[in-house]
């Protein structure tokens, strides 16, 4: 149903208001005709009532980046850009305090890269725990080198990371460098790699009112366009380095494949074809087969041919989500009056309604830990917002008295989540930590939906 509303307006607002009209009026209609069948009066609808869990705050590592050191001319274009791009991963990171370069009460390029070359008393004095020490060097044939070390304040030592920067690389290459650094900082605190480099797909209304597919990295910098047709395109997912997306280009909600740098449609059935959802060699997919009602199948995701359905029920049966083993689906189903998220054996058997609070529970993503679903729900005040469900259906909320946000999906470790959001004005891609405690705007601009983290 909401992959349907999606499709029918490019205003967020108006969009919205056919979510809450449409899901939930119609789903509405369908319980309380079961209802009077019953002989019992349909209930009051009302949106989830749940409270953001309270806790400690966390406690952020303060960590200095000084300037990088280099030689002028092309090695300082490119010492700028490796400052840029670390003090940037390092704050969203969501673990450090990145400490500002400005008034500084000595000059930290009179030191050098070695640890006997350093004051930290100085660095001590500042607060700084972590300190990030960086030079650049662009060779006579343009390639760059990098020298990047991770130093500890309190010990005055450099840390041990795993991480080698190769020497000679090119100018494309070496901002990949600087992320796997980040990547092994991250690795030094917390004892799992992060994932600065990994990229997030998402939709984006342009001037002309279209949206188009694109992908950008963690950092929402990188961004490249994956359609650029003269149709509305949406819902794009992720599976075994593919990107599958739902197009109107034909004039019906076709699921296309993008790979190698090339689109192709893969399934074209009369009615919706959207939601792809791939785990393994198994896509999971929307259809509805040329009727008014959808269900989720299973296609060949190399063909698309149709391999098996799944669910078969007068409601509307949509989103599918894949457990990381492959071993059971979410999805969404209005079978119980209202959009709830449900789940399944992967095989079809065994649905079960997961989340009883809220009347309007969508856009489920299973997180790849394996423990939580994020989702979608709107509110008591009619607002919609981020919460997570456990197996046994405790429900958390992660965003709460900031504007609307919606369509949650998790990064590749499980530790973030990109989300959109119109808070400040202008619907925009998000990034949160997985327990909602830090929370920063990424893109810029507006028009954003539908993210989707790789994995």
């Amino acid at each position: 149903m909401r992959d349907s509303i999606r499709n029918m307006t490019g205003n967020p607002a108006l969009r919205r208001r056919l979510l809450v009209l449409v899901g939930g009026g119609l789903m509405t209609i369908f319980f309380c005709a079961h209802a009077i069948a019953q002989g019992d009066a349909p209930p009051e609808p009302e949106g989830i009532d749940i409270t953001v869990k309270g806790g400690a705050k966390r406690v952020l590592i303060p960590i200095a980046i000084p300037e990088t050191r280099s030689s002028g001319g092309d090695s300082a274009k490119v010492a700028k850009r490796v400052e840029e791009l670390l003090r940037r991963d390092m704050e969203l990171a969501g673990y450090f305090k990145v400490l500002s370069n400005d008034g500084l009460f000595f000059d930290p390029a009179k030191e050098g890269m070695a640890a006997s070359d350093i004051n930290f008393q100085n660095w001590a004095n500042v607060n700084a725990q972590g300190l990030v020490k960086t030079e650049a060097k662009v060779g006579s044939d343009g390639k760059v080198t990098l020298e990047m070390r991770l130093f500890l304040v309190d010990k005055g030592t450099e840390a041990k990371l795993k991480f080698t920067a190769d020497s000679n690389m090119s100018k494309d290459a070496y901002e990949a460098a600087v992320h796997e650094f980040a990547n092994a900082v991250v690795e030094y605190y917390t004892g799992s790699r992060g994932i600065f480099g990994s990229q997030i797909a998402f939709v984006r209304r342009n001037k002309s009112g279209l949206k188009q597919v694109w992908v950008t990295d963690m950092s929402g910098e990188s961004l490249r366009a994956i359609t650029r047709n003269s149709a509305i395109n949406l819902l794009p997912s992720w599976g075994g380095g593919r990107i599958y997306y739902t197009s109107y280009l034909d004039q019906n909600p076709d699921l296309w494949v993008y790979e190698g740098g090339k689109s192709r449609k893969l399934s074209g059935r009369r009615g919706q074809n959207s939601g792809a959802a791939q785990c393994g060699g198994k896509l999971a997919l929307t259809l509805s087969m040329g009727g008014e009602n959808t269900d989720i199948y299973l296609i060949d995701p190399s063909d698309g041919k149709k391999i098996q359905r799944l669910t078969d029920h007068w409601a509307i049966d949509t989103s599918p989500t894949w457990s990381p083993d492959c071993s059971k689906i979410a999805f969404v189903s209005g079978r119980s009056a209202s959009p709830q998220i449900y789940v399944m054996n992967a095989d079809g058997s065994n649905q079960k309604r997961l989340t009883y609070k809220g009347t309007y529970n969508t856009t489920p993503d299973w997180s790849p830990k394996g423990d939580r679903i994020a989702f979608t729900s709107r509110d008591e005040r009619n607002v919609f917002d981020i919460f997570t469900v456990d197996l046994d259906g405790n429900i958390e909320r992660l965003t709460q008295d900031q504007g609307n946000n919606e369509d949650p999906s998790f990064s590749p470790d499980g530790r973030y989540l990109v989300f959109t959001s119109d808070r400040n004005g202008g619907d925009r891609l998000w990034l949160m930590t997985a327990d909602g405690g830090y929370q920063r705007v990424i893109t810029e601009g507006s028009g954003y939906s539908s993210p989707a983290w790789a994995r």
